[in-house]
Parts: structure tokens; sequence; C-alpha cells
């Protein structure tokens, strides 16, 4: 990352297995998704969503997901995130891939606020602050975010009649100016929407941020379950309703519905969770979480590319469009799709009007999906052993980057 971005943090190592986390965030997902299919009934979705496809014809998608606390409505503005989940969608290969990001994680937010902990990005500057704090953490900026609120968290568990789970330890908390008032037994509880929020809520644990998140991460997985009973399909419209209207999206009606499809699909080899890797830390009487700079990388290749880069082609790009940067925008947006670009050069000439994929080598799959993002119908296979890369992409003048542009 560079020392130029406009975010920077500072770390050290750890990190906590979470399995399963990310799955029952996508179950809840699907139902959200459904409720957007009945909004295409009632004006919410878009007339454009049944003509276009699901995530702008991206084959992985990147999205994130926030959990708004309710202290904006003290303040009458923005609150903070509660919950961050990073997840990345392949479709092809039907793979989930998520991080939790701990509400603590150090980060300088530059002219948005300085040095600051990450949930107040979403105060500062919405979800699009958020993912460009994300983006600098990772190296991966994400394409589209999901915010939710604590509003709608309580309906959503009122409507589906209650989590039972187990609550590891007796809590007591209460905060008049936050509005949070915790009292929880140990044991087996059933857990209506107010007690819900203070289980996910509850902060005073010996490891701080990452105890509070493996319990959030137990809870949805009761609630998604919950959410699945069959007593609850006939309430499922009503649970439906107050869900998007707790809801801010950039994602479509299409999407989200391609989101339910996955998640019916999806079996336990094809998920992979963890949590940042991360420590805490005690810097000017502010208790951090420290992201590790040094371990990042290779965190994020075995989490986000490490099934799924195998399976992708190796491309060179050329570029035939006599356009300066045609070849570094297309190489871009492949890249942005998890795609090994191994080099960017000219082309022959500056003459093709169109753009052109070449299979260098029998067997090469994927055509169809780099067609989309390069927009180009002109495919073919050619066996050339002597090429560097197992397709090749030519850059015509007519070249417009049908995803990831921009």
């Amino acid at each position: 990352m560079s020392k130029k971005r406009s975010l920077r943090m500072q770390s050290r190592a750890g990190a906590i297995n979470i399995k399963l986390a990310i799955f029952a965030v996508v179950v809840i997902l699907a139902a959200i998704s459904a409720g957007t299919f009945l909004g295409t009934l009632t004006g919410r979705g878009r007339i454009s969503d049944i003509w276009t496809p699901p995530f702008e014809g991206k084959r992985v998608a990147r999205i994130l997901l926030l959990g708004e606390d309710d202290s904006g409505a003290r303040t009458k503005s923005g609150g903070l995130s509660d919950t961050i989940f990073f997840i990345s969608v392949n479709l092809d290969t039907k793979q989930v891939a998520g991080i939790s990001i701990p509400r603590d994680t150090r980060v300088d937010l530059n002219g948005y606020g300085g040095i600051c902990k990450i949930n107040s990005a979403l105060k500062l500057g919405g979800p699009s602050l958020t993912c460009l704090a994300i983006e600098d953490l990772t190296g991966i900026r994400p394409d589209y975010y999901l915010k939710t609120n604590l509003d709608g968290f309580k309906k959503t568990v009122d409507l589906v009649g209650g989590v039972d789970l187990y609550v590891e330890k007796n809590m007591h908390y209460d905060d008049n100016w936050g509005n949070l008032h915790i009292h929880l037994k140990k044991g087996r509880q059933h857990l209506n929407g107010e007690d819900a929020m203070g289980y996910v809520r509850f902060r005073h644990d010996k490891l701080g941020d990452i105890t509070r998140m493996e319990r959030q991460q137990k809870f949805l997985r009761a609630l998604a379950k919950q959410a699945l009973t069959p007593q609850n399909l006939p309430r499922l419209p009503k649970i439906i309703d107050s869900v998007w209207d707790n809801i801010e999206t950039n994602l479509t009606t299409k999407d989200l519905i391609t989101l339910a499809k996955l998640v019916g699909e999806l079996e336990g080899g094809q998920i992979k969770a963890a949590t940042l890797p991360a420590t805490p830390e005690m810097i000017g009487g502010i208790s951090y979480m420290i992201a590790d700079t040094e371990k990042m990388p290779e965190f994020i290749q075995e989490l986000f590319f490490s099934q799924v880069l195998p399976s992708l082609p190796s491309i060179e790009v050329l570029n035939g469009s006599g356009i300066p940067g045609g070849g570094m925008r297309v190489a871009d947006a492949l890249r942005a799709q998890g795609y090994n670009v191994i080099q960017v050069e000219n082309a022959d000439s500056f003459t093709y009007k169109s753009s052109r994929i070449t299979g260098n080598k029998d067997g090469v799959t994927g055509l169809d999906n780099i067609g989309r993002i390069v927009n180009s119908a002109h495919i073919e296979i050619r066996a050339n052993p002597s090429a560097k890369a197992d397709v090749t992409v030519i850059v015509g003048k007519d070249c417009v980057v049908a995803a990831g542009d921009g």
C-alpha cells in the first residue's frame, strides 16, 4: 500500500478463524433479496434490473456489510459502524470468503477525521468512506455495500419470534446516554429483539472486540436458522418489509436475487471466513485494534484468492486501439475480477477497430466472461504454444469496459 494513499494504518498480528459466519450473513441477505423481488411490484425495484446482468457482469463481487449503531439518533447525524463484514462472492466457483473487521481498527482518515477507529468512517463519510478505508486496509475496494441499523435488527428478531441461544455468562451493563441496558443471565435463553441487541453489543470481555464479534457471528447463525423455520414462512412478507425499510444499499434487485440462489447451492467447503489479523493496543489513552500490515497481503491472498486464481486463466493485454492507457484500463478491470494479468503491452498495430479475445491453448475456459468484461463478442481458440499467457486480449477502438470501470 502506498504511503501517499489517503488512509494508513499500523499493526501487529493475530487471527481467529470464524467458519460459517459469512454463510449466516449471506443467508440473511437471501431473505432481503426476496424482499427486493417483491419490491419490483411495489416500485422499489428498477425496470432496468430485468435487462442488466447481476453485479454489472462481474463474476467476482466484493460486498461490504455494515451494521449501524444508534448513536446517530442522539446527535441527529449518522451513526457508527457496530459490525463490519467484507465478503467476496465468486459466481463461477460458487465460493464465498469474508473478513470480520473489528470496529476499533486504527486507521487514518486524513482529511475526514485523521487517525481514528474505522467505525467512525460511516459517521464521517457514509458507506463510501468506509469502503475507502476497507480498500486501504485490505488492498481491495468493495464493489457494493449494504448497511442496516439497530432498529431494523430488533424488529427483525421480534418478527421471527425471537431466537433461542445459550448465553455464555451473566451480562449486566447500563448506559443511559447510549440507551443501552443489558441484563442477561448465563444459560439457555429465549432472546427478543431488545435482549438480542444487548447480547451482540455487550463489550466487557477479556478479548474485547474479538469476543464480541464471535458472539455476533454465533447469533447471526441462530437468527438465520430461526428465520427459515416453517412457522416463519407465513410471516416472510412482513419480515422482508421490516428488513428492507431499514437497509441502505447500492445492490440491485437482480444482485440480491443472485445471492439468494447462491446460498441455496453453497456447501461447507465453499465457505471461508476469518477475522482481520490485528491485536489490541492502547495509544494515547485510546484502545485500538492494530492491523498487521506485513501479514495483510498473505492473509488476503489466502482468504480471497487462493481458491479463485488457480481456476482462472492467465491473461496478456495488448493495446491495439491507439488510445493511450487503453490497455491498462482493461487490465485493471480484469484484475479487479481476480484474473492474473501477466503483462500489458502494445499490439502489432493500432488499427484494431474491435477488441479480440484469443484462447492460446485447448481447454482454456472463461472466455465468455472475459468477453463480457471487455465488451467483446470476438472470441476464438487458436493453439499458440509460444504465447506467454493462456489468453490474449487485444484492445480495440470500440472497447468499453463493461465492469469495473472507474
